[in-house]
């Protein structure tokens, strides 16, 4: 595909994993190389890549989302109480479906970063971009390197609500940050995806100033 194609039409992928394929870590750990070609903090390069294969660790990652997941909801399952045919009935199946299966994905892939840059006083917001602005571009990158050699993924972020818990089962050091957590399969055979709705940039672009109404 070309550029633009696959830009535009990597979309998360849940449902559409193959949970029974193979996956072939010399090609995972190609699409990290070329992840980690994306840009960072001052280029500190100071994050870890944990690939989580192994099934007593899965298992127990999936345990943690799982808890994190029907913490959030009230306690049940909630996608077959929304109405039929809804999106937000779509959107929840696919999310729960992955809460249910977190533990049979091959591979989870769990970047960490540890934080470089000295804090001081009001730079909440600063450290925060810099921070997860030194991981997400790997993030997107890594995925899209993913998608071309037919593999899916997506990105959660409810382990994140148990991280000290995940920390200690994995042996990440409490001075490292784990950014996210991604589900890594092969898609099934027949997968497409085409591009998603996104509103008019009219309604979302604006040039020297906020107010859109004054483009």
């Amino acid at each position: 595909m070309d550029v633009d194609e696959l830009l535009t039409s990597t979309r998360s992928a849940r449902k559409a994993l193959d949970l029974g394929a193979p996956i072939d870590m010399d090609e995972i750990r190609d699409c990290l190389r070329i992840g980690l070609q994306a840009a960072n903090g001052s280029n500190q390069q100071s994050w870890r890549w944990l690939i989580v294969t192994d099934q007593r660790l899965r298992d127990a990652v999936a345990a943690l989302y799982r808890d994190a997941y029907l913490a959030k909801v009230g306690g049940q399952l909630i996608a077959d109480l929304l109405p039929e045919a809804s999106p937000e009935r779509r959107l929840m199946s696919s999310t729960e479906w992955l809460v249910e299966n977190m533990a049979r994905v091959p591979a989870l892939v769990i970047p960490c970063y540890e934080p470089t840059i000295p804090r001081s006083e009001g730079d909440e917001s600063f450290y925060r971009a810099t921070l997860y602005g030194s991981i997400f571009p790997a993030v997107w990158n890594f995925q899209l390197a993913l998608r071309t050699r037919g593999y899916g993924t997506c990105v959660t972020t409810l382990h994140l609500h148990h991280e000290a818990a995940v920390g200690d089962l994995l042996g990440i050091p409490a001075s490292y940050v784990q950014g996210c957590l991604l589900p890594v399969a092969r898609l099934r055979d027949g997968t497409t995806f085409t591009r998603a709705p996104r509103r008019p940039l009219d309604e979302v672009v604006a040039v020297n100033g906020f107010d859109v109404e004054k483009r």
